[in-house]
């Protein structure tokens, strides 16, 4: 338990190379859904913002299950810069349901007020305009 505690203190509090490669590291374990990815989505959770370019390079080589942990983390994160990335994965993952997964992450964000409530409801109607392209073309 102690190491699962020291490693978000470690990834805030070393080098930034030595913080990329822990970042790194555990977005890759949720992105396997291995035995780790749990803890490993706590420590993301804990970094928050930080977290989000390891959790975006994770996204490329992950499988579904993987995906779908990466994009919760993401929601658990909750932090507005990842509206783009969930934009992205509800526009164009492969598994439909990792893009519903990723939209219902927006339309959780898009009830509120403030301005990630804002960016969220921005991303639907574009996500919604490219739809709608997609079925006139």
């Amino acid at each position: 338990m102690r190491g699962v505690l020291l490693i978000p203190l470690l990834a805030v509090a070393c080098a930034p190379e030595v913080r990329e490669a822990v970042l790194a590291q555990d977005a890759e374990a949720v992105a396997s859904a291995s035995a780790q990815a749990e803890a490993a989505m706590l420590r993301l959770v804990g970094v928050g913002r930080a977290a989000i370019p390891a959790i975006e390079t994770a996204l490329y080589a992950a499988r579904i299950e993987g995906r779908l942990d990466l994009i919760v983390t993401l929601r658990r994160i909750g932090d507005g810069e990842a509206i783009p990335l969930l934009l992205h994965r509800a526009r164009r993952d492969e598994d439909e349901r990792v893009r519903k997964e990723a939209e219902w992450t927006l339309r959780g964000w898009a009830g509120g007020k403030d301005e990630r409530a804002a960016r969220a409801r921005r991303a639907l109607r574009a996500l919604e305009e490219t739809r709608a392209d997609e079925k006139s073309g």
